[in-house]
């Protein structure tokens, strides 16, 4: 009984973890964007990171990362970022960065 209940108390554990990172991840998802729409960069790029430190398979995370370094014009980051995304399977994000980071300003 001691075993199922320590079996249980681990794996409890490892679901408020997970949901705890998801719900910090939205946190500061909602402080980048509105440093971004402040634009304050710098901080954007700062909350981005530690998304990307806490979930650092979530493509998106990589994306909106990459297109504050394109608002920053930091080619050689947002190139970074597309080569993540194009490992990760994500040719569709990356392929949109591209355009983005390439796109002649009218």
């Amino acid at each position: 009984m001691k075993r199922f209940a320590f079996i249980f108390l681990v794996v409890a554990m490892s679901f408020s973890l997970c949901s705890c990172s998801k719900i910090k991840s939205g946190f500061l998802a909602t402080q980048a964007a509105m440093a971004v729409n402040n634009g304050n960069f710098k901080k954007a790029e700062q909350l981005y990171q530690e998304m990307i430190a806490l979930e650092p398979n979530v493509a998106e995370h990589h994306w909106y990362l990459g297109t504050v370094y394109i608002s920053t014009k930091e080619k050689e980051k947002v190139q970074k970022e597309i080569a993540i995304l194009r490992r990760m399977g994500r040719d569709d994000l990356a392929d949109q960065m591209f355009l983005l980071l390439y796109q002649p300003v009218l």
